[in-house]
């Protein structure tokens, strides 16, 4: 493939072509699989250039073209290599959750029938990404996702590791998957819906905002299917589920950068506070008294929430610096919290 093609390319996807021009594109996409490949990666990569908002402007195009030059030396290998890190770019300071910060990887297959992409949410940082079928997902902070570059005849299909939020575009001939690590899939033909599976929880959860959706559950033989404002919390270790109503609002503020709690017990709230702020807490009941909170938090800073927090309990918290290990690396940053 000629660069002359790849600009090509890079015009029609920004509604630039002429309407020769475009004839000329749908005829390289017919012509062969590199093509259709590559139009594909431009696609990609401009999909993770209109992320960055608020960002310093990205050149897609020369970061296209070198993730090309990339895939044209390592082609025919079995491999797996960045395509686009936001990082090699970004040049103004991480804002809380206000700043997307993600790793996109490609990957093909030995066979070079089936290509794999994962978009994954570095820790403390959401990320929204548009797929091949236009729908559109946010990764929360330590997701990751994973997809066929280019979706099956028969279905859509997706490999979901943490919390991500979907909408889905509506296509009743080819349902939309969400498979988790523990065997929960979720199936959908057009819908908006969240998904939580973080390995190191002990449950899966599937809220649902908008149209409907089907949980398949491993040990059940019919699918369970969910009512907008419904989830389902499936409990790892004794293969069981329950289905209840739920302030969805308070489920899915994360993808804007809120965080929502509602009659939420201390600890829970500690958890989430861990991940969105990527620091270590260190929980400490001393009392073994039982506390909930209700509240939303936007803009605030870990150590506001903590004083926050503080000002209705007994409790302390103190903050412990990352400390030098033998072999070079540094502790992640602590806080610990004591309710007395």
């Amino acid at each position: 493939m000629e660069y002359k093609d790849s600009d090509l390319f890079f015009r029609y996807c920004k509604g630039l072509c002429t309407e020769a021009e475009q004839k000329k594109v749908e005829i390289l996409l017919n012509e062969s699989e590199e093509h259709r490949r590559l139009f594909q990666d431009l696609r990609m990569a401009l999909a993770l250039g209109d992320d960055i908002r608020e960002m310093e402007t990205i050149d897609v195009q020369t970061a296209f073209g070198k993730t090309q030059n990339q895939i044209r030396r390592k082609k025919n290998k079995r491999l797996q290599y960045q395509l686009i890190r936001y990082a090699a770019f970004l040049a103004l300071p991480l804002f809380l959750s206000s700043v997307i910060l993600g790793y996109l990887y490609f990957n093909e297959s030995s066979d070079e029938k089936i290509q794999y992409a994962s978009i994954t949410a570095s820790t403390g940082s959401v990320v929204r990404y548009e797929l091949p079928d236009n729908s559109v997902v946010w990764l929360n902070s330590g997701s990751t996702l994973r997809y066929p570059v280019i979706f099956g005849k028969n279905i859509r299909e997706v490999d979901l590791q943490g919390e991500a939020y979907f909408e889905v575009q509506s296509d009743k001939e080819h349902p939309f998957y969400v498979n988790t690590p523990s065997g929960v899939r979720v199936f959908v033909t057009g819908t908006r819906f969240n998904v939580s599976s973080y390995e190191n929880e002990g449950y899966v959860e599937a809220v649902l905002e908008s149209g409907h959706v089907n949980v398949l559950i491993p040990g059940y033989e019919e699918a369970e299917s969910l009512q907008p404002g419904e989830r389902l919390l499936y409990d790892k270790k004794v293969s069981q589920y329950v289905k209840s109503e739920v302030d969805v609002f308070e489920k899915i503020a994360w993808k804007d950068g809120e965080l929502i709690f509602r009659d939420t017990p201390l600890p829970d709230m500690l958890k989430r506070l861990s991940r969105h702020f990527n620091i270590d807490i260190q929980f400490n009941n001393i009392s073994g008294k039982e506390y909930k909170y209700r509240a939303t938090f936007r803009n605030e800073t870990l150590y506001q929430i903590l004083d926050y927090l503080g000002k209705s309990v007994t409790m302390k918290w103190r903050m412990e610096e990352p400390v030098q290990q033998a072999d070079g690396t540094f502790t992640k940053e602590k806080v610990v919290v004591d309710l007395y």
